[in-house]
């Protein structure tokens, strides 16, 4: 029933000629890289997007797709270390570079750690996409350096919910208060109206 839900969703992606970002390793489902892409061409506020932990680029193209239907600019915001990632510590660059190649004139990189990178950022962000480290402490501050560039009733996507303990009290404690509508949850992500 999911996949009948996205379909809509799928064929739009593929069509927009899209279609090699499926063979981009993620730990993603496919589910939930169309929830990014739908979500992110339903945006009438904004056009900037902000993923913060972008991996080897796959959820990257999934958003910077729908930035580049709105118009828009998508913000990448990871060290590219892969610090904390099940396949061990690694240089990830050169393979997110190659991987999101399609989109780079929609993609605006900012290496670091994320709440270094919010200190100097002036952009309003529309969605932001949030899938850095999954410890509580790690994805507070996220949220605390992003959420104040985040312009009114934006989209704040939160990936691993499911079954990460740090992300689910972080969405409890900081996100919840905050909704300006119900929260919604697919497999492993949770998303509302900030």
């Amino acid at each position: 029933m999911i996949k009948m839900r996205w379909l809509p969703a799928r064929v739009d992606f593929r069509r927009s000629g899209f279609g090699r970002s499926w063979r981009i390793f993620t730990h993603m489902t496919p589910e939930e890289r169309l929830l990014l892409f739908h979500l992110g061409g339903t945006q009438t506020r904004g056009t900037e997007f902000l993923e913060i932990g972008s991996y080897l680029g796959a959820s990257s193209c999934f958003l910077a797709a729908a930035a580049k239907k709105r118009g828009g600019v998508l913000h990448c915001v990871d060290t590219w270390l892969n610090v904390g990632m099940s396949e061990g510590q690694r240089d990830t660059w050169d393979e997110f570079c190659r991987n999101t190649a399609p989109f780079a004139t929609f993609i605006k990189t900012h290496k670091g750690l994320s709440t270094d990178v919010a200190v100097d950022f002036k952009g309003q962000i529309a969605l932001l996409f949030v899938d850095g480290d999954h410890s509580y402490e790690a994805c507070k501050a996220d949220l605390e350096a992003w959420l104040p560039h985040t312009c009114d009733k934006a989209l704040l996507v939160m990936h691993d919910y499911g079954w990460a303990e740090g992300v689910r009290r972080v969405v409890d404690e900081i996100v919840k208060p905050r909704q300006k509508e119900r929260g919604h949850l697919m497999q492993n992500t949770y998303w509302t109206r900030i």
